[in-house]
């Protein structure tokens, strides 16, 4: 049974280890950038050149794709939020429709911004994906690991 978990356990460490290497280990860095925040985001809007609504529905209600450019960035990103809470959020200024975003250029991550002021958070996923990851090791000594009997 041990042998069995730790065989388990070793595959999604290692889907985890090959999600953060192809991601240039962006879900670690934001375990770090998430403890500080105001060093690492930056305040920016997301104008908005294009709308997608998605016509299925969860139990929250429907979500909708809104695409951009940062305007401190210049760079295109996306936002794949709830759709009434997008249309609640989204201003309109000269420049034509945005949503104001908070930007971590360390990560290239775009999260919506509610307030003037982000608080540190704890970042579940990284933490998940970095225990499973340091779990490789203990889980290949359980597998080879001789029985005694």
């Amino acid at each position: 049974m041990r042998k069995l978990l730790a065989y388990i356990t070793l595959v999604f460490a290692i889907g985890g280890l090959i999600s953060e290497l192809t991601h240039n280990f962006r879900d670690l860095k934001l375990i770090y950038y998430n403890l500080d925040p105001a060093k690492y985001y930056e305040k920016d809007k997301l104008y908005i050149y294009k709308i997608e609504n998605n016509n299925s529905s969860n139990s929250s209600g429907s979500n909708s794709w809104y695409y951009g450019v940062l305007e401190k960035q210049k760079i295109n990103e996306n936002i794949y939020y709830s759709t009434s809470y997008l249309m609640e959020n989204t201003s309109l200024d000269k420049k034509g429709q945005y949503l104001k975003v908070w930007y971590c250029k360390n990560a290239n991550k775009t999260i919506l911004r509610d307030t003037n002021e982000l608080q540190p958070t704890i970042y579940i996923k990284g933490i998940i994906i970095y225990a499973l990851i340091l779990l490789i090791i203990p889980c290949l000594i359980s597998i080879f690991k001789k029985s005694k009997s």
